[in-house]
């Protein structure tokens, strides 16, 4: 009897659970990797240009990361949901249309921002610094490039070519900040913030076309010469709500470094930069089995193939929280050593790669929520969910980052990591009757019966 749960457990493991294993080890594989290539980057880049440019950089590349994604307006989402489903029907004519649309609009939307942004940084009244308005107007120029990554990424999920989309993104870009700094360094010349811009354009520039061409080829043979189905109320009224959780998300996700920048010096914005890039390692967990699990979910529900969809779920959040758990252990232990690599004023930060991880892992064992959500119809339910999240996230953030800097942000990423992971499995009990916490998928699959 004392062995049955390792034996369940170890049965979980042995199943494929609709083809999850081998697509989520090597996405998780690649996460690994450029996880790796991007802390290399990131290294060279602090040591080169120091805490005050590095923090000034490290600010820029949140923003940009904020405007890029919400530039897609939920059509990442939206795509990657409804090419697999309409790969499951096969509606070659509405992929050609959902593509089209979805690229019109979210281009629109790239290119609108970009310029309202560029406007704020050249004529708002609160003044930046000539540096930080060269560093900031370098950046603003690639957020429709961004917006497009993210469009061949989510292409890339539907089709079940994960690999395709996020590889390029992942490797091309901390490649070219690695070789740029290695010949500054090889040739003796100096650098600043500005130059580590410059290397990160150039890696967007080369992966986006890397990335158009692995996607291409994928794309032709799922649509070849359909012409194009619109259904534009139906994806506008879906990707709406998508659009909200995907701006709130990536706010929640770069709260605390925006929030910290608003009340500390630039280094302090570095040291702290620098522990979130350490703890976001755990986070490729939980991101590599999404982009081999997503689409299935909506592929798996289509069928009505219910009790695959729960063992997925099921396996997907067993395995994220194992192997997230694990990671927060060896960070907490090498934090230190780690932190080091980017200078040794860095260690000030070790503190605060523990808070973090447990957040991750608090949200992990709470389950896939957003997929699930998402996946399966229920987006503004999870943009709810994102939102009542974010709150606490900035509520907590103002109110503890004056007084305890960088563990305060700390906390309130950590409280908001949990809170966001009770709130979407609650909706998902409610609104779909599928249970994501571990440990408790029996429940579901007796509602399920029933």
């Amino acid at each position: 009897m004392a062995d049955r749960p390792a034996q369940k457990l170890k049965a979980l493991f042995a199943r494929r659970a609709d083809g999850f294993s081998h697509a989520g080890i090597a996405v998780m594989g690649v996460r690994v990797g450029a996880a790796g290539l991007a802390l290399a980057a990131q290294v060279l880049a602090a040591r080169l240009i120091g805490p005050d440019g590095f923090g000034s950089y490290a600010l820029v590349m949140v923003w940009l990361v904020l405007l890029g994604h919400t530039a897609t307006v939920g059509t990442n989402q939206l795509i990657c949901r409804l090419v697999a489903a309409y790969r499951t029907q096969e509606d070659a004519p509405a992929i050609a249309g959902l593509l089209r649309f979805s690229l019109a609009l979210a281009g629109g939307a790239a290119l609108a921002i970009s310029g309202l942004a560029l406007g704020v940084v050249h004529f708002a009244p609160f003044g930046l610094s000539p540096e930080m308005t060269l560093l900031a107007t370098l950046g603003l120029l690639i957020v429709p490039l961004l917006m497009v990554q993210d469009f061949l990424e989510a292409i890339a999920r539907g089709l079940d070519k994960p690999i395709l989309g996020i590889g390029p993104a992942m490797f091309v870009r901390h490649l070219a900040i690695i070789s740029g700094v290695g010949v500054v360094f090889l040739t003796g010349g100096s650098a600043d913030a500005v130059t580590i811009m410059g290397f990160t354009i150039a890696g967007v520039v080369v992966s986006v076309a890397v990335q158009f061409g692995l996607v291409r080829g994928q794309l032709r043979e799922t649509i070849g010469v359909a012409k194009p189905v619109y259904k534009v109320r139906y994806w506008t009224r879906t990707a709406l709500p998508i659009a909200l959780l995907d701006a709130a998300e990536t706010l929640f996700n770069n709260a605390d470094v925006l929030i910290l920048g608003l009340f500390a010096p630039p280094e302090i914005v570095a040291f702290y930069f620098a522990a979130t890039r350490i703890a976001q390692v755990l986070g490729y967990v939980p991101y590599g089995i999404s982009a081999a699990t997503a689409q299935k979910y909506a592929s798996l529900a289509a069928r009505g193939e219910q009790a695959r969809l729960h063992q997925l779920i099921e396996y997907a959040t067993v395995a994220s929280t194992a192997l997230t758990s694990v990671g927060a252990l060896v960070l907490w232990a090498g934090a230190p050593a780690l932190l080091s690599l980017f200078g040794p004023d860095y260690t000030v930060a070790a503190g605060v790669v523990p808070i973090l991880a447990l957040g991750l892992v608090a949200a992990s064992a709470l389950g896939p929520g957003e997929d699930v959500l998402t996946m399966l119809g229920e987006e503004r339910a999870c943009a709810m969910g994102f939102l009542v999240a974010l709150g606490v996230t900035v509520g907590l953030g103002f109110a503890l980052i004056p007084n305890w800097g960088m563990t305060g942000a700390a906390l309130a990423t950590a409280a908001g990591l949990t809170v966001r992971g009770l709130v979407l499995s609650s909706l998902a009990w409610a609104r779909l009757g599928v249970v994501l916490p571990i440990g408790m998928a029996r429940i579901g699959k007796k509602r399920a019966v029933a």
